[in-house]
């Protein structure tokens, strides 16, 4: 069999005609989808690491918000001792609003990042993609 006769066999794949035009469609779709999903994928991964990182400040800010009630507790128990001249009282109470600011440092870092959108540049790519669809300016390959 020769090269001229293999390629005009049945099982050839058409150069023209809109069942090529079909499949090199086919491909360029494929192709798009898979460059979606892997920019998804890096996307995500970046977005566990964002949310592991905030979990942790979050525990550390409840770990500390719970160390300031309880001095605070302590703030108002020995404040009756105050009066008796006991002196460790300020130390309590600076334990008190230490913590508590560890809590509020903590707790803003959380607002200022809890914010932050994750996967930006996939939903920009599909923006892009629907206005290049709506617009009718998609090249063919």
């Amino acid at each position: 069999m020769t090269a001229s006769n293999a390629a005009s066999g049945p099982s050839a794949s058409p150069q023209t005609g809109i069942t090529a035009e079909a499949l090199r469609l086919f491909g360029s779709l494929t192709r798009h989808v898979q460059a979606l999903v892997a920019l998804a994928g890096v996307e995500g991964r970046e977005a566990v690491a964002l949310y592991v990182r905030l979990a942790i400040v979050l525990g550390a800010a409840l770990f500390l918000a719970a160390f300031g009630y309880i001095f605070m507790i302590l703030f108002v128990a020995f404040a009756v001792s105050y009066f008796f001249h006991v002196e460790w009282l300020w130390i309590s109470l600076g334990l008190a609003i230490l913590h508590l600011l560890g809590a509020l440092i903590g707790g803003l870092y959380l607002k200022k990042h809890f914010r932050t959108p994750v996967f930006r540049a996939t939903a920009e790519e599909i923006r892009k993609d629907a206005a290049a669809l709506r617009s009718g300016s998609v090249p063919l390959m």
